[in-house]
């Protein structure tokens, strides 16, 4: 199953409603990505329930994150990105957010599950919701059924929040448009590199242009 099959089982509801209304079912599993341990509870109309997403595996196993910093985890569902980060690197301050109100309260609950202190997760459409917050890190495994005009919104605004030399680290399932995608991404970027295809997905590592000194 591929992202964009990934709807709740209702039928109309999907991962990036506000306020799903497929019947809540919690489901708990763990997971284990560079030497990372987590038990995470998932549920029903919110992204990749009951097991992880092979799209976000690929970027897990991919993103390489500097030691400290400000890192978003962009429509986080219930956490597993942004929770990885933030275990991986503890020194970092890392804010979650998503539109799904369901999955923001499971991603608070896995943070606090797991022992996570360093985050901060957020509800609501994230160009209202981050304000003027920037960051070094952006890391995203889009919600592609929301189409392209609202896609590359968010695309946009995340190029925008970026300090120069930041970066977006994110994947896309190859017959989801991935290389249409990525002509997006090279124009919002200085630098936009194909880090891995695997599994039918392509990660992408998207550099902004650091500042120029005088």
């Amino acid at each position: 199953m591929n992202d964009d099959e990934e709807t709740t089982k209702s039928g109309s509801d999907h991962y990036f409603t506000a306020q799903p209304h497929a019947k809540s079912q919690p489901e708990q599993f763990t997971i284990s990505v560079q030497e990372v341990e987590l038990t995470l509870t998932s549920d029903r109309g919110v992204f990749s329930h009951g097991r992880l997403n092979d799209g976000t595996l690929r970027l897990l196993k991919k993103m390489e994150l500097p030691e400290t910093g400000d890192f978003l985890d962009l429509g986080c569902g219930y956490g597993v990105i942004g929770l990885v980060a933030a275990k991986l690197r503890p020194e970092a301050r890392v804010t979650m957010v998503d539109i799904n109100e369901r999955a923001t309260k499971l991603a608070a609950h896995n943070a606090q599950a797991n022992g996570i202190r360093n985050v901060e997760v957020l509800t609501g459409d994230a160009p209202q919701v981050l304000g003027e917050r920037r960051f070094d890190v952006v890391l995203c495994n889009p919600p592609i059924r929301v189409g392209k005009p609202k896609l590359y919104e968010l695309i946009a605004d995340a190029a925008e929040r970026l300090h120069p030399g930041g970066v977006l680290w994110m994947v896309i399932h190859t017959r989801q448009g991935a290389k249409s995608h990525l002509r997006e991404l090279a124009r919002l970027f200085s630098k936009c590199d194909t880090v891995s295809r695997k599994w039918g997905y392509r990660v992408f590592r998207c550099e902004k242009q650091p500042q120029e000194v005088d």
